[in-house]
Formats: structure tokens, C-alpha cells, sequence
């Protein structure tokens, strides 16, 4: 089994088209007694869910990637993997100042970020830096039960690592992303 980390459809279209190399987390609903694992995988599937209130709960330029495609009554729930990434930082961030001067690096809004932030105890998030590869070939698998629910981290019978793909940003682009971050504190990863 492989990791998966399951993220709003609309922010792995962000990842995917490299306009966001930032992920934050607070963990799921559903995450077990351990809690949120941040340190599980250092590379994984981006699921796309369609769960919460994505267009309310996301700036106005991530508005191109709406409507999703809706499942049809009476057919299967089916998922498509297109991408999987890599985390190249990450760190618990537990000031609101430090979360804030993220805001040109993602594509929620304020809200829902202060939402996560303030969502169980300690106050805070992670902030995972992450490199994203595009499958050349895109995969479907039927959903079950086992990948529902409001948790961060599911497992899926299918590796990445002899799947053929390519960084979604050339190794240019993306250093010139995580030179973008240089303004936050050294040590904010």
C-alpha cells in the first residue's frame, strides 16, 4: 500500500499547475488517536476530494477550476490520480504572524486558514513545501469505503514510483517558488 494525502480537489489543480508549492495542514476529523501525522510519508498521492465549501473557502483566482465534475446517480464513485509529490520542508508553525505572511503563497483564503489555524489545540499548522509530478498517464480507481471520510492520509494500492511523470515546474521554476518563501523567517520550514 501507498500513501495518499487527501487535499480539496481545488488546491491539487493549484499543485498541479505549479502555481502553489505549499500545502497547510491541521489534520482530519477522522485522524485516530495518534492524531495528524505529519512525518508519515515523504512522498505521496494528491486525492483530490470534493468535500467542504471550496469556492467560499477559496480566493477568487482559484474560481477557474470550478464547477468539478459531479458523480452521476447510479454510476461507482471513481478518483483520477494525476499527480504525487515530495515534501521538501516541512515544519509545525504555531504563530499567526508567520501563517499570514504565507497568504501570497496559496490559494485559501484568510478564513480558512485562520479556521484550520484555530481548529484544535495547539494553535497552529504545517506547513509542508512540497515538488509536484504530473503522471504522463493519469489513473482511475473505484473509491471506497476505506478512502472516505475526513482524514488527511489514506492508503492505495498503486505505486508511483514506476509510474512515468514529470516535475509540474522544471527544476528553474521550482527554485525560483521556494525562493519566493526567502521573505519568511529561515526557519519557518
Amino acid at each position: 500500500m501507498f500513501p495518499a494525502f487527501k487535499e480539496w480537489q481545488v488546491i491539487v489543480e493549484a499543485l498541479g499547475c505549479g502555481e502553489q508549492i505549499l500545502i497547510l495542514r491541521k489534520g482530519g476529523l477522522s485522524e485516530g488517536r495518534g492524531g495528524f501525522d505529519a512525518e508519515r510519508a515523504r512522498h505521496f498521492w494528491l486525492f483530490p476530494t470534493q468535500f467542504h465549501s471550496q469556492r467560499e473557502k477559496t480566493k477568487p483566482a482559484a474560481a477557474r477550476w470550478f464547477p468539478f465534475d459531479a458523480v452521476r446517480p447510479g454510476n461507482a464513485p471513481v478518483i483520477t490520480l494525476t499527480y504525487f509529490a515530495e515534501v521538501v520542508r516541512h515544519r509545525f508553525i504555531e504563530t499567526w504572524p508567520e501563517i499570514a505572511a504565507l497568504d501570497p503563497f496559496h490559494h485559501w483564503t484568510e478564513t480558512a486558514i485562520r479556521e484550520k489555524y484555530d481548529w484544535s489545540q495547539p494553535p497552529g499548522l504545517h506547513a509542508f513545501v512540497v515538488r509536484v509530478y504530473r503522471l504522463h498517464q493519469p489513473f482511475t480507481l473505484p473509491v471506497t469505503p476505506a478512502m472516505s471520510g475526513c482524514k488527511s492520509w489514506i492508503d492505495l494500492p498503486v505505486s508511483f514510483d514506476a509510474r512515468h511523470a514529470s516535475p509540474v515546474l522544471n527544476d528553474k521554476a521550482f527554485a525560483e517558488s521556494l525562493n519566493r518563501l526567502s521573505p519568511i523567517p529561515p526557519n519557518a520550514f
